[in-house]
């Protein structure tokens, strides 16, 4: 029975929809988050602002929180200097991994990595399961592998109950900008607050597999009660969607009155993968988990004048 959670980079996109599902839908559970930021906007739970990458600090809140269960979210992404990369993405996991080895080595560990590990190695191999080669074609994707690995390590060495979770692109208010999608959205909302606008974007023909981050936390917590220590599982809806129509469909539910331009500056070239789009039938066979929400609702979600939680 999992008592008590500790969610790390709780400030985050997926961070806050997890913790507001988490405490709609499992309110008896302790709920500890942290981040490197202030919290800022309220989070269920008892918020803690810590530098994970420090590992005394880390233990600290570890031997403070107890969790049952880690659902270690902190990182970055995008297309930052390689130092910073590798020091978001892996020195905070691996003191947290330390944290649990001395503190509380009976605890899952679920960390985030990303469908960017697989990069070039989905070529041929569509849809994406979890036995597809990596072949990262960014730094990010490779330094996310690289976190994934040191958690499979924890567990095959040290016999911690890690566990790797690779979302393909997920979907909800409060996205980045530095995501398409979220660029989308805010200059959708531009439009709508000051009138006719020109919409950049980048490559429309590209193809990703868009996941409701509602549906992404329903699946986190899924594996959080029916852990498997050791696995690897796609957080995925399964389907290929272009980009353009996924931009429509956006357009059609926001209403807003707007002109659509390429941006060269947006254009990703040799890194950009033409069509990726994953399988989640490990997750479904391991805890029955499957996406119920359409790309509709997750547009719905990101114009409605409350966030959705549920």
């Amino acid at each position: 029975m999992i008592r008590r959670v500790l969610v790390t980079g709780a400030t985050g996109f997926f961070g806050r929809h997890f913790c507001r599902y988490l405490a709609a839908h499992a309110p008896e559970v302790e709920l500890t988050t942290t981040d490197i930021v202030p919290a800022g906007a309220a989070l269920p739970g008892r918020f803690v602002q810590v530098d994970l990458a420090n590992e005394a600090a880390a233990a600290e809140l570890i031997r403070a929180a107890r969790p049952d269960c880690v659902v270690h979210l902190a990182g970055t992404f995008g297309t930052g200097a390689a130092v910073d990369l590798y020091q978001a993405n892996l020195l905070p996991l691996v003191a947290v991994l330390e944290g649990l080895r001395q503190e509380a080595a009976n605890a899952i560990l679920i960390t985030a990595g990303s469908a960017a590990e697989y990069g070039r190695g989905t070529v041929g191999h569509l849809p994406v399961d979890e036995d597809c080669p990596c072949a990262p074609v960014t730094l990010y994707g490779q330094s996310k592998l690289a976190a994934t690995q040191v958690a499979q390590y924890y567990h095959r060495v040290h016999g911690l109950g890690t566990m790797v979770v690779r979302p393909f692109q997920l979907l909800g208010p409060g996205m980045s900008s530095r995501l398409a999608p979220g660029a989308f959205a805010e200059q959708l909302h531009a439009a709508l607050a000051s009138g006719p606008a020109t919409v950049r974007v980048g490559n429309l023909e590209s193809q990703r597999d868009f996941l409701d981050v509602r549906d992404a936390a329903e699946a986190v917590w899924a594996l959080c009660s029916n852990p498997a220590p050791g696995e690897v599982f796609n957080l995925c809806a399964g389907r290929p969607t272009r980009m353009g129509d996924l931009l429509q469909i956006m357009m059609n539910v926001s209403q807003a009155k707007v002109v659509v331009e390429t941006d060269p500056a947006r254009l990703r070239g040799a890194a950009d993968v033409s069509t990726v789009y994953g399988s989640f039938q490990k997750l479904n066979r391991h805890c029955g988990w499957q996406p119920r929400r359409s790309l509709e609702e997750s547009a719905r979600s990101m114009f409605a004048r409350e966030p959705l939680h549920g």
